[in-house]
């Protein structure tokens, strides 16, 4: 029986005449261990220990505090569950998993000192090792080092699940940097994530999710489905961030792939679509935005007598996106002179879709909360007209594995579900099934080509899901759910790269 270094020098100590020196034996994998033993890197050898002894730290941050709390809480609850089940069912062959999670609220400055916490980051020697490191991925904003960066014997394995773009800009490069993980982020931003900015250091970025500009593709098709006419009846509601251009960045994108470009030509080539923007975690900032898309809708009813189909698309989170909402239908359906005047609420057609980010239930239940508005028809539910993309499966009616077991963990640790923890559960799903696969001695370099060989897992991604060595985006896929009147979520649309948007209805 092989036993521990640990347990043979116990073992000499109570033998009369035993010497304490041993040599620890050494391995390649875990079958090369004995029972309860697995082979992980012990002052620079990979050795034989306890099972008990290896547990897998893996770190995240994110907001579990603040305005957007709710983003955090639920991230954290899905990864959680993950892990409880997988440690309750023996671990990673006996090793356990340790979520090391830290509030960031939001802040992508406590974010990035989190990360640094996280990554025990020890001040490199010699030259970056991410372009990303050293250059500002931001305009204005000052790198993250302009010295090589480590990380220290304290590091946890990989970042899992950080929430947010303003954040992500400051903590990936400095994941990156130190050679460690950074998996499933919730984010659908493509700067450091999905193009060359981090040049061969993009090799530790795994995407889950699909991206927003793939969400800005499918919202679009479905505007088209719905008639709106062209550029000047699509209007953006962002945050004012990096998170915000991300969603702006993709609209742009995806109206000259479909169309070909914008005709006429806008009087602003740089801002095409009319863009109201609102200030990160500062509510007071959105009443402003409000009068602004008044005011521009104001000028479309006014140059004619025909109605307007308007589609929006909001790049936000629930907070805003409910005062948004909700204000917008209060001057649309106001009886004032304008009204008269215009006829604003017969005229007027107004669809919302809010790209993942925005905390799916949280909005859902704002708009709820804050009931009818009193139209010429009748009351008007704030939900109508009101989507919310999603990254992930509608956890209320799919019955894909994934989300019948994501379902059942949440109903036996007596949780309310949300399309966030579904996503937070996905991340960490594959995550483990990557570990799972992973024989040796775990530290960020080796799970690299595993991640890229892992079989396509039965989650209800996509046929399509999975990652390569070309690819580390392991989804592109979207679906459209439309709120209803008691905050539920029905099937609108799916969208899937390289296939025609599919309608429920």
């Amino acid at each position: 029986m092989v036993r521990s270094p640990l347990v043979s020098a116990a073992m000499c100590l109570l033998l009369a005449g035993c010497s304490t020196e041993f040599t620890p034996q050494t391995c390649a994998t875990d079958d090369a261990c004995g029972s309860g033993l697995v082979c992980e890197v012990r002052v620079g050898q990979p050795v034989c220990v306890a099972a008990t002894d290896a547990a897998l730290h893996i770190g995240s941050s994110a907001p579990l505090s603040g305005p957007n709390q709710a983003l955090g809480t639920d991230m954290k609850l899905g990864m959680s569950l993950a892990f409880d089940a997988q440690n309750a069912a023996g671990g990673i062959r006996g090793r356990q998993l340790v979520l090391d999670f830290r509030d960031d609220a939001y802040d992508p400055d406590t974010a990035e000192a989190n990360v640094r916490a996280l990554l025990d980051v020890q001040p490199g020697t010699g030259m970056v090792k991410c372009p990303s490191t050293d250059t500002s991925v931001v305009a204005g904003q000052a790198p993250v080092s302009t010295t090589p960066l480590d990380r220290g014997p304290n590091a946890v394995l990989a970042l899992l699940g950080n929430v947010g773009t303003p954040t992500m800009v400051l903590t990936a490069p400095v994941t990156l940097e130190t050679g460690t993980l950074f998996f499933g982020a919730f984010t659908g931003a493509t700067p450091i994530l999905r193009d060359t900015t981090a040049g061969p250091c993009h090799q530790y970025v795994f995407n889950v999710r699909a991206s927003y500009a793939d969400e800005a593709r499918a919202a679009l098709e479905y505007f088209f489905d719905l008639q709106v006419p062209d550029y000047t009846h699509i209007l953006s509601f962002d945050q004012n961030d990096t998170y915000g251009q991300a969603g702006y960045s993709g609209l742009v994108a995806a109206y000259t792939a479909i169309k070909g470009g914008f005709t006429p030509p806008p009087a602003d080539p740089t801002t095409p679509f009319p863009r109201f923007r609102y200030t990160r975690n500062d509510e007071t900032t959105v009443p402003a935005q409000v009068t602004a898309a008044a005011a521009y809708l104001g000028t479309l009813l006014a140059a004619d007598t025909a109605n307007h189909t308007i589609g929006i698309l909001m790049t936000d989170t629930y907070g805003p996106a409910a005062d948004f909402i909700t204000g917008l239908r209060q001057w649309q359906y106001a009886n004032d002179a304008q009204q008269t005047m215009l006829q604003k609420a017969t005229r007027l057609t107004l669809d919302f879709i809010n790209v993942s980010f925005v905390g799916p239930n949280a909005l859902a239940a704002r708009l709820q909360q804050a009931g009818t508005v009193a139209a010429p028809q009748g009351p008007v539910a704030y939900t109508a007209s009101v989507i919310v993309s999603q990254v992930v499966p509608n956890y209320q009616s799919d019955s894909s594995d994934g989300v019948l077991a994501y379902n059942k963990a949440v109903l036996a640790a007596g949780a309310t579900p949300s399309f966030t923890s579904l996503e937070g559960y996905i991340d960490a799903q594959i995550f483990i099934a990557g570990l799972l696969a992973h024989a040796g001695p775990f530290s960020p370099e080796p799970l690299v080509a595993g991640f890229e060989d892992l079989s396509s897992l039965s989650l209800g991604l996509g046929a399509s899901a999975g990652f390569s060595s070309t690819s580390h985006n392991y989804s592109k896929t979207v679906w459209g759910t439309a709120l209803n009147a008691s905050a539920g979520f029905q099937n609108q649309y799916f969208w899937s790269e390289g296939v025609a948007l599919q309608m429920y209805q």
